[in-house]
């Protein structure tokens, strides 16, 4: 996998098992709401897979272009929404979990990538040089 994108997904993993961390420990502090929290970790988990499965497919597309191969490729919605329907079909039906829950924790990852790539973008842009042709003065 690309150094850049293997390191990033490190980072976006780590982020998101913080945050699963933070949700069991509030679905054990707080037993009135563990409907919430197990739907949110329900979701945060399909987020993670489905971070991991899209950056799998960036890596396999990647690889055909740089081979020269030619075809069809495709990111994969259809398997990604699939992982997220079965989340919400798990939460709800297997352990009764809060489906608007697992919904918004669907957005976890990308949240994570998201946050992660606007603060590579401020660092960036602080250790850069501003002059003109770059030249450090």
């Amino acid at each position: 996998m690309n150094d850049n994108l293997s390191a990033h997904l490190r980072t976006v993993t780590r982020l998101t098992f913080f945050f699963l961390s933070v949700c069991f420990i509030c679905w054990a502090v707080l037993p009135a709401q563990q409907a919430w929290w197990g739907g949110l970790v329900v979701g945060t988990v399909a987020s993670l897979v489905n971070a991991l499965h899209l950056a799998w497919k960036i890596d396999r597309i990647g690889a055909r272009a740089a081979a020269g191969g030619n075809g069809r490729a495709s990111l994969g919605f259809f398997t990604r929404a699939c992982i997220g329907l079965l989340a919400a079909v798990i939460a709800t039906m297997t352990f009764d979990f809060r489906v608007e829950a697992v919904a918004a924790g669907l957005f976890v990852a990308q949240l994570a990538t998201l946050l992660l790539g606007f603060w590579t973008k401020r660092k960036r842009g602080r250790t850069q040089s501003l002059d003109e042709r770059g030249e450090n003065n």
